[in-house]
């Protein structure tokens, strides 16, 4: 259907949908601690868009500093001790309408009155408020007011009544309320306790009938079929099912459903649809279905639209000789699973555009990641998320917003996580790249290990109702088709450790807190959805949250950005293991923590690609940041990538070569996660420090689709270092030597050209290596006027005599000379640039 021809339908509707997005907001009568400023600028009202914050409205009338950017979260603390209005009036129209206004998002506590009269009483942000208007007897308007009161004062109150226990760095009790629980503050981000409309506010005018609840699922069973159900009011008797290729005019199937008492069920087949394949491994079509309730003569009374994609998704969890698998099979075959952990990536949730939702997803795209898990800590993720993973063919893994804390399981709570998971089914449930709901985030771990059978008792409720009975019963009743898992990490079997390696998932904690990220050479799981290792926000990012450049380490600007507990002795410890040769300024400091998460990624992922056919899946946390932190991201909030995001790249692409192998002390790992087979040529050399070749040798290889490879130099002498292995421009470096055994010797760079190609914008800067080159990264960002450059590469391993070539592209890169880009290339030996 056109543009045009959806137009003149809508205006032919009976049932309409407006956003209302113009607000005022003011204080409400609790105002302790707010700025004169904010009282004065707020007398007769503050113009404020919805959805919206009362922090983001703050900040864009400069009443407010943005914690994204400068990181001085105690600058708007006060906002949270604050009771807000929002303020609005709706039009009336006189011609008999039932209207009625929902709401997406509250956030959280909040009294809703229409003409002065309560009419609604909020307490959860997960799910969609509606409040009636009554009939549309106009004229004159309905005048709207939504109070939003603080929620601290009333977790705290719950918790002095009942406490419930949280892992022991989180003092706020965040789980005693349902509003997101990052806002509290989390090991990587601070403490704002937002409140306000963070979703959509709609007025729906419905004159005959309408459709209040669409479920679509678009399944793949030997062919594709369209299934779910429509939920109606008014006394229509159809609805008309239109299938389409997305934005095409032709359609491929109509199917007229009856309404049986309120609903209209239906499950048919789409010839010619074709199936949705998870990115490297075929297309990902997708088809616009159009749901329209009519009359009797066919007339449409209301129309909901979706965009689908067919495919069938299974968890496979079978016994085996190491336990149990755990495999995400899609249209019947296995996936790798290779990619993120997803945070919500702004403390304001509404500020997230669509461009920069595309952004961080293609950010993941571009290491060959193929699967994001959407973290218990923050929400359901928005539809544009889910958009971009559909058209990009990235998995998701969705967990309910429930995360490392007991929960109350009382009446009132299970009404409530039912309506959140049935609101999350109909807004996420027909896209393709939806994959798995998972209940929570390390609650099953935390009522095992972290004391609170101790607290509550072997029989106290902390949660697993919610996660074993409501929210299943939901899924099983609405969303059938898709898997679910009661949290993570989990074992399936009953009395096996729910972080026991054998089954299910695993998250490893261990290496970033207690000991090293060397010890991933010894960790075994079937499925590892959490493991990470820090680093700080890009330089200029950095620079800019502290004022100037950092001084080290140690300095106090940089550290109020550093939320977990040890994170300042776990980076101290990872630096000191590996790399103690390098300078303690804020420059070394910067390189050397960078440095440490890039190889923790290569180690880690590597060791569970290297477990190929029992280990199904690393999920690295994380990809994101939503303010400028010490955090485990590998892009940092203004949408910069880390060095650890270029061995992302390099460890995650669908083909790859691991630098470890689960049966040799020297070999590598040859992974071929595509369903194609790899047939190549391996060039294997060992190398002495002082750059010379001991070994050089050819291996053909020849590997099945989905398959993996170990390679085992056939000589390496005991003075060696390291084997290199290069397949089809593919190099990886396995370390023989620990790194504190390492001499580093001098090792010399020469910057041989530097040229500006104005087409492009970008500057290519050519060197070769006169000695071993260990990690050889160019730091644009660290240049004045450069913080905004991106390299194309970097961490590169040079052999003597070989040369490489960075692209640098961003505003300013024409404008340096060979000396300025000579002084931007460090490297993990000792670097003489000449």
């Amino acid at each position: 259907m056109t543009n045009g021809t959806k137009n003149e339908v809508a205006k032919t509707l009976s049932t309409t949908r407006e956003d209302l997005t113009e607000w005022q907001l003011f204080l409400g009568e609790q105002t302790p601690g707010a700025p004169a400023a904010v009282v004065a600028a707020l007398q007769n009202g503050l113009a404020t868009a919805v959805p919206g914050s009362v922090l983001g409205s703050l900040i864009a009338a400069g009443l407010a500093t943005d914690v994204t950017v400068d990181g001085r979260e105690e600058d708007v603390a006060w906002a949270s001790d604050c009771s807000w209005i929002y303020r609005t009036a709706v039009a009336r129209q006189g011609d008999g309408a039932r209207v009625t206004l929902r709401f997406e998002g509250i956030d959280t506590l909040a009294t809703v009155r229409v003409d002065g009269e309560p009419v609604l009483m909020a307490d959860d942000m997960f799910h969609a408020w509606s409040v009636s208007l009554d009939d549309d007897q106009g004229p004159g308007e309905w005048d709207i007011e939504v109070e939003l009161n603080p929620v601290l004062p009333v977790a705290a109150a719950m918790e002095a009544k009942k406490p419930l226990p949280r892992a022991d760095m989180y003092d706020i009790p965040f789980n005693q309320v349902r509003k997101m629980a990052c806002s509290f503050g989390w090991d990587w981000g601070p403490t704002t306790v937002t409140a306000g409309l963070w979703r959509a506010a709609t007025v729906t005018r419905v004159h005959q009938g309408a459709i209040t609840r669409a479920l679509l699922t678009g399944d793949w069973r030997e062919g594709a079929r369209l299934s779910g159900s429509a939920k109606v009011s008014g006394q229509a008797d159809v609805v008309i099912a239109t299938v389409r290729a997305a934005g095409e005019a032709g359609v491929l199937v109509s199917a007229r459903i009856a309404v049986v008492a309120g609903v209209a069920e239906f499950d048919f087949a789409v010839p010619g649809a074709s199936p949705w394949n998870v990115i490297h491994r075929g297309e990902q079509p997708l088809y616009d279905v159009e749901l329209s309730l009519v009359d009797a003569a066919d007339s449409p009374w209301d129309v909901v639209r979706r965009r689908v994609g067919f495919r069938a998704v299974e968890l496979i969890q079978e016994l085996d000789d190491t336990g149990r698998s755990f495999e995400f099979h899609v249209n019947g075959e296995r996936v790798w699973a290779r990619g993120f952990n997803w945070i919500p990536a702004d403390v304001l949730p509404e500020r997230v555009t669509r461009e920069r939702t595309r952004a961080l997803v293609q950010d993941a795209v571009d290491t060959g990641a193929n699967m994001l898990r959407v973290w218990g800590g923050g929400v359901v993720e928005s539809a544009d998320f889910f958009d971009a993973c559909d058209e990009a063919g990235v998995l998701v893994w969705q967990d309910f917003s429930f995360a490392c804390a007991a929960y109350a399981e009382d009446e009132a709570q299970s009404a409530r996580v039912t309506r959140e998971v049935e609101d999350a089914i109909e807004r996420a449930g027909s896209h393709p790249s939806l994959a798995l709901w998972c209940g929570c985030n390390e609650n099953l771990w935390g009522f095992e290990d972290w004391g609170w059978k101790e607290t509550l008792g072997q029989h106290g409720a902390w949660g697993a109702h919610l996660y074993y009975d409501v929210i299943p019963t939901v899924i099983a009743a609405l969303d059938v088709r898709r898997p679910y898992i009661p949290g993570s990490p989990f074992s399936p079997d009953a009395g096996v450790h729910p972080n026991d390696p054998t089954q299910g998932t695993t998250h490893h904690w261990d290496t970033w807190n207690q000991i090293d990220y060397t010890a991933f050479e010894q960790k075994t799981s079937r499925f590892a959805s959490e493991f990470g290792w820090q680093a700080p926000a890009q330089w200029g990012t950095l620079s800019a949250a502290i004022g100037s450049e950092p001084t080290s380490g140690s300095d106090a600007r940089v550290q109020r950005l550093q939320k977990h507990p040890e994170g300042a002795a776990s980076l101290a410890r990872g630096i000191a293991d590996h790399v103690p040769h390098l300078p303690a300024d804020g420059r070394g400091w910067y390189f050397a923590t960078q440095l440490m998460q890039a190889r923790a990624i290569l180690a880690s992922v590597g060791r569970f690609r290297s477990l190929h056919d029992t280990c199904s899946g690393a999920l690295w946390w994380q990809l994101n940041d939503c303010w400028p932190a010490l955090s485990w991201a590998v892009v940092d909030v203004t949408g910069a990538r880390k060095l650890g995001w270029y061995t992302s790249a390099a460890i995650m692409a669908p083909r790859a070569i691991v630098a470890t192998a689960p049966t040799s002390l020297i070999g590598v790992t040859i992974v071929n996660d595509v369903p194609q087979p790899w047939q190549a040529t391996a060039h294997v050399r060992a190398v002495a420090e002082s750059g010379e070749i001991l070994c050089d040798e050819h291996s053909d290889i020849d590997i099945a689709a989905d398959a993996s490879h170990v390679l085992v130099p056939s000589h390496v002498p005991a003075d060696a270092v390291a084997v290199v292995v290069d397949v089809d421009g593919i190099r990886a470096v396995r370390w023989l030597v620990p790194d504190r055994e390492l001499r580093h010797p001098a090792a010399r760079v020469t910057v041989e050209s530097v040229v500006y190609h104005p087409p492009t914008g970008s500057t290519s800067i050519a060197v070769r290596a006169t000695d071993l080159i260990r990690d050889l990264a160019l730091l644009a960002e660290t240049h004045p006027g450069l913080e905004a450059a991106r390299v194309d590469r970097q961490l590169l391993t040079l052999l003597p005599g070989e040369s490489a070539t960075f692209a640098v592209t961003g505003q300013g890169v024409d404008a340096l000379s060979d000396k300025d880009w000579a002084g931007l290339l460090v490297a993990g030996t000792a670097l003489v640039v000449q």
